[in-house]
């Protein structure tokens, strides 16, 4: 099983000890911040073994893979996107966002008026409790 990720912005992370993780890279730099990672980049012939501390660029549409080289760490790696990759790809996440954003108002806006419909509904079922209570107490003072 390998794990999947899809940088869209800059930051650290930590990768599974036992699982490798796939990068659909943007284009940027993947910095080790600690423990040591195993890098193999497609269409290179080469692999890699990064201690902290090291670091390697990474061409746009290029898929790396790391992993752990010592099954005992948890290594924390950094992602730097390449400014110009980044922005193009911010502009996707936003717009996902906005969607998500728009969806969320909208419940929010339900949950709103179902709310008011409740009040009404409570200040309703109020009076007819007092009437029915009115109710009991004449037939109470009948008997």
């Amino acid at each position: 099983m390998i794990a999947h990720f899809i940088p869209c912005r800059g930051g650290t992370f930590q990768i599974d000890r036992d699982v490798p993780l796939k990068i659909d890279a943007r284009g940027g730099e993947l910095a080790v911040l600690s423990g040591q990672v195993w890098l193999t980049r497609s269409r290179d012939p080469v692999d890699y073994v990064l201690a902290a501390g090291e670091r390697v660029h990474v061409e746009p549409h290029r898929d790396v893979v790391v992993a752990a080289w010592d099954r005992s760490e948890w290594p924390t790696l950094a992602w730097h996107p390449d400014p110009a990759e980044g922005s193009r790809y911010f502009a996707v996440r936003d717009l996902r966002a906005e969607v998500l954003a728009a969806g969320l108002r909208g419940l929010a806006s339900l949950a709103v008026a179902a709310a008011a419909v409740l009040r009404r509904g409570e200040a309703g079922f109020a009076a007819l409790a007092r009437s029915a209570a009115s109710s009991a107490s004449r037939a109470q003072g009948c008997i």
